[in-house]
């Protein structure tokens, strides 16, 4: 970001970045796969980042990012709704399995049907959010609802939207900005 920061071009820290990543293992080649996905996603690169998401993908089978990165590409870059499910849902059974991030993954899930506009399966949706019991310690996000509050006036079925009004209040910090909202972990997994 600081070569960025000085006029560095995307394209030569995508270069940079993919010699140091082919010789890493571990950590080191998981951190530099997030490097080179963010500076792809910068460079307009999604053909590439694709590749580079289903390599990563089978070298860390249990990640749930990965699988999410997959789906914003396709939710982004091509509005192609089966794809951006598919992978969201990929995420969520990785994040079921590993009992970790299952909150963060069905939030990012929500976030896919309301863009298209998919309002009983967002009700569905939003019922299994509230129906998730974290165990404690769990790795994942707080309750969300930017995905409730930017959802059009009847998009969701009135009793979820009240039982889910319940489950997570509206604050006054909350925004209705068209992205996840600042992190904060799960009171319950404390």
């Amino acid at each position: 970001m600081d070569q960025w920061g000085r006029g560095v071009s995307p394209d030569d820290i995508v270069a940079s970045i993919e010699a140091r990543f082919q010789l890493a293992t571990g950590q080191d080649r998981y951190d530099l796969a997030s490097q080179l996905n963010t500076f792809l996603t910068i460079a307009y690169r999604d053909e590439e980042r694709l590749q580079l998401l289903d390599r990563v993908m089978k070298e860390f089978p249990d990640d749930v990012q990965l699988p999410m990165n997959k789906a914003e590409v396709y939710l982004h870059s091509s509005a192609d709704f089966s794809e951006a499910v598919k992978w969201a849902d990929v995420a969520i059974e990785r994040a079921n399995r590993q009992r970790c991030w299952q909150r963060e993954a069905l939030g990012f899930k929500a976030r896919i049907l309301l863009k298209f506009g998919r309002g009983d399966e967002l009700s569905d949706l939003l019922e299994e959010i509230m129906a998730l019991r974290l165990k404690k310690g769990a790795l994942d996000v707080g309750r969300e609802r930017d995905f409730v509050d930017r959802a059009p006036p009847g998009l969701i079925r009135k009793d979820v939207l009240d039982r889910y009004n319940e489950f997570r209040p509206k604050r006054e910090t909350d925004s209705s900005a068209d992205m996840p909202p600042r992190f904060e972990p799960p009171e319950e997994a404390l």
